[in-house]
């Protein structure tokens, strides 16, 4: 029936904005730089083999339905994933774009999901970073 038809389903597509931002221990690989293994046209070479610090990573654009095109990392500038069973959300900023979430609708959103209880938001641009609140505090990655 018409209006029962579910949305396509999201992809990574030519994004990996991801594979950029994070670290990956296991292909020696820092955060910040582009992984070798990956090309936007070809995706990433070894996924099929990927290290499990891969194969975890929850990147919420692509799990989120809520989250709209809008907030797709590579329009965003930032990649969304979370720690301690959702209770932190990590906003991790592209270095090359490092206050892409202060624009609209980002910080609003940012601020607001950081004023629900029991919930942190912790923004990143490489090891430096800021907690978002009332009055913002700056924090650095251990």
């Amino acid at each position: 029936m018409v209006g029962e038809l579910n949305p396509p389903a999201k992809s990574c597509g030519a994004c990996g904005l991801c594979r950029k931002l994070m670290g990956v221990t296991a292909l020696d690989k820092p955060a910040g730089r582009w992984r070798r293994h990956f090309s936007r046209a070809g995706g990433c070479a070894v996924y099929e083999t990927r290290p499990d610090d891969c194969g975890v990573f929850n990147c919420l654009w692509l799990l989120t339905d809520a989250l709209g095109p809008e907030r797709k990392p590579t329009a965003a500038g930032f990649v969304l994933h979370s720690e301690q069973g959702a209770a932190r959300l990590i906003v991790e900023s592209d270095p090359a774009r490092p206050h892409d979430w202060r624009r609209e609708p980002y910080q609003s959103t940012l601020r607001r999901w950081a004023a629900a209880p029991g919930m942190e938001v912790l923004v990143f641009a490489g090891r430096r970073g800021v907690r978002p609140g009332a009055v913002d505090a700056d924090v650095r990655r251990g």
